[in-house]
């Protein structure tokens, strides 16, 4: 017996769904800076198109994300490294399509290397997207 036809094609449907690609995957990139004089919080957002993705991901991919777990205790070491330290903590979250997101929370002394070059190339974004 065979199955009725209807006079409207279906639309066909993958079976499973396709991971993102990485060229075309929504990244955004979240820093907040705390501490320092006056204890000021500041945000930088970034939300890089398409086009710009895998750049962005490059950077994302550059950083240490698997850090030692005591990182936080590092924070709260220097943190109160005596009086008048004046001393920034950043967390930074990164989101690479729907899946892959990442977080780190670093005292200032470790913002170096891929972490400072992210970090700034946030900054940078969300200045020029604020402009």
């Amino acid at each position: 017996m065979s199955e009725p036809q209807s006079s409207e094609a279906e639309p066909s449907r993958p079976d499973a769904p396709s991971a993102p690609d990485a060229a075309n995957a929504p990244v955004e990139v979240a820093v907040t800076r705390t501490g320092g004089f006056a204890g000021l919080t500041k945000r930088w957002l970034a939300e890089p198109g398409d086009a710009e993705a895998s750049d962005w991901i490059a950077l994302i991919t550059q950083c240490p994300w698997d850090a030692p777990a005591d990182v936080a205790a590092a924070v709260r070491a220097d943190a109160s490294d005596g009086p008048g330290a004046d001393r920034f903590t950043w967390w930074i979250r990164a989101r690479c399509g729907e899946q892959v997101e990442r977080e780190a929370e670093l005292p200032d002394h470790e913002v170096v290397g891929a972490w400072r070059d992210l970090i700034d190339a946030v900054r940078d974004w969300s200045r020029s997207a604020n402009a």
